[in-house]
C-alpha cells in the first residue's frame, strides 16, 4: 500500500534503499510470532519434524517479509521514475506502506505507482510456484507458502477499495475521467468501507451457511482486518472532504487587525496603541519587519501601573515560531500551513503577504476559527 508524506515511523531501522530508510515496526514482530506458532504445529503434523518444525516455520515470516518489502520497493522505485521522492519503506503488522515526500500530481503516475506493488507479488508468486515444482519435502512446502502469500497479497491489494492499491487505481481512474481527484478518493474510500463490512460477513457467515461455525482464529483476524480497512477508508474520505472544504477557504476573511510595534517597545507603547483601537491585537516585529511575538492581553493587564513605561512589551508577549507565519491565504495550501502551525502548538497565526521580501501583516487568525469554518464543509 502507498501512503502520504509523514514523519518517520517508529520502529527498527534496518537499512536504507535509495536514501530512504527501511523500518520494521513492532507489529511485524508480533505477526512473525503468530505465524510461527500457528504454522509450526501444522508442519510437524504433516512431516513429523519435531522441534525442527519451528525452525522451518521461521521461513514463513521471512518469506512474507521479502514479499512485503518487494511490494513496497516496487512502489518506491516506480515513484522515483516519475520524480516523486520516497520518504520511507515501512513493514507493519498489516503488511507495509511506502510514504512519499512529494505529491503525485496526475492520475497516470498514481496508477502506475499503485499497480507496481501487486505486480511485484505476482512475479514472486510465479517464481515460487516454479521453485515448488523443482523441489519436494519441506522446501516444497516453503515454496508453496511463498506462492500462496504472494498471490494473496497481490489479489487483496488489487481490491478496488482504499486504502488498498486497487483503491488508488480506482481513484486514479475517476480522477482521469472526472478531472477531480477528491471525487475519486471519496468513491474509493466508500468502497473500502463496503469491503471492510463484507470481510467479517463472509468469513463468519459462510461457515454458518454450511452448517458449521467459524474458528476463533479466523473470526479475530477478520474483525481486526475489517477494523484496519474501515479506519483507513474512513480517514481517506475525511481527508478528501476536508480538502474539498479547504478549497473555498480564505484566511483573510477570518483575520482581525493588528498593531505592529518594534520588539523593543514598552508596555506603555502597547497601552497607547490599544487606546486607539482596543479590539486589535498587538504584534511585535524585529528590525526586518518580521513578526516575532504576540502580546498577551491577560499578562499585559497584570503589569502594575507604575513603571509600565519601563517594562518591555516582550515580557508580556508570546513568541511566534516560524510555523505561525502564514504566507498562503487561500485554499488547501493555506489550511495545511495552519495545520502545521497548530501541530507546533500555535493557537493564533499571523497572515502575512510577502512584498519584495518584506512581510506585510494582513491580520491574525485563531486556529480554532479555521477549524470551525472547515467543520460545516466536512459534512
Amino acid at each position: 500500500m502507498t501512503a502520504s508524506p509523514r514523519t518517520e515511523t517508529r520502529g527498527w531501522r534496518v537499512g536504507r534503499i535509495g536514501g530512504a530508510p527501511v523500518i520494521i515496526t513492532s507489529g511485524w514482530a508480533l505477526i512473525a510470532v503468530v505465524l510461527v506458532v500457528t504454522f509450526a504445529p501444522w508442519l510437524d503434523a504433516q512431516l513429523d519434524l519435531g522441534f525442527e518444525a519451528y525452525l522451518w516455520a521461521l521461513a514463513l515470516p521471512v518469506l512474507l517479509l521479502v514479499s512485503v518489502l518487494a511490494h513496497e520497493l516496487s512502489h518506491g522505485l516506480t515513484a522515483r521514475r516519475f520524480g516523486v521522492p520516497v520518504g520511507e519503506y515501512v513493514i507493519t503488522l498489516w503488511g507495509g506502506h511506502t510514504s512519499f515526500t512529494g505529491a503525485i500530481r496526475t492520475p497516470g503516475p498514481s496508477a502506475a505507482i499503485s499497480v507496481a506493488g501487486p505486480l511485484a507479488n505476482v512475479a514472486l508468486a510465479l517464481l515460487a510456484a516454479a521453485g515448488g515444482q523443482l523441489t519436494d519435502g519441506v522446501a516444497s512446502v516453503a515454496f508453496a507458502a511463498a506462492t500462496y502469500s504472494n498471490g494473496f497479497v497481490a489479489v487483496f491489494n488489487l481490491l478496488p477499495a482504499l486504502p488498498m492499491d486497487g483503491g488508488k487505481l480506482l481513484e486514479a481512474l475517476i480522477w482521469k475521467v472526472r478531472g477531480d481527484r477528491l471525487t475519486g478518493t471519496i468513491v474509493a474510500g466508500r468502497c473500502g468501507q463496503v469491503v471492510a463490512v463484507a470481510i467479517p460477513l463472509v468469513v463468519l457467515g459462510l461457515p454458518l451457511l454450511r452448517g458449521g461455525s467459524p474458528s476463533l482464529f479466523s473470526a479475530i483476524w477478520a474483525l481486526l482486518l475489517a477494523g484496519m480497512l474501515w479506519n483507513g477508508a474512513h480517514a481517506s474520505v475525511r481527508y478528501a472532504r476536508a480538502q474539498r472544504g479547504a478549497q473555498g477557504m480564505d484566511l483573510r476573511a477570518l483575520a482581525v487587525g493588528a498593531h505592529l510595534l518594534p520588539a523593543g517597545a514598552s508596555v506603555a507603547d502597547v497601552d497607547r496603541s490599544l487606546a486607539a483601537a482596543p479590539s486589535v491585537a498587538v504584534v511585535l516585529v524585529d528590525p526586518r519587519g518580521i513578526p516575532v511575538a504576540l502580546v498577551d492581553t491577560e499578562a499585559l493587564a497584570s503589569v502594575p501601573e507604575q513603571g509600565r513605561d519601563t517594562v518591555p512589551a516582550a515580557a508580556v508577549a508570546t513568541s511566534l515560531g516560524r510555523h505561525a507565519l502564514i504566507t498562503q491565504h487561500t485554499g488547501p495550501t493555506a489550511v495545511a500551513q495552519v495545520a502545521r502551525a497548530a501541530k507546533a502548538g500555535a493557537a493564533t497565526v499571523v497572515v502575512v503577504a510577502l512584498d519584495g521580501g518584506t512581510p506585510q501583516v494582513l491580520g491574525l487568525v485563531r486556529v480554532a476559527d479555521v477549524a470551525h469554518a472547515l467543520a460545516p464543509r466536512r459534512g
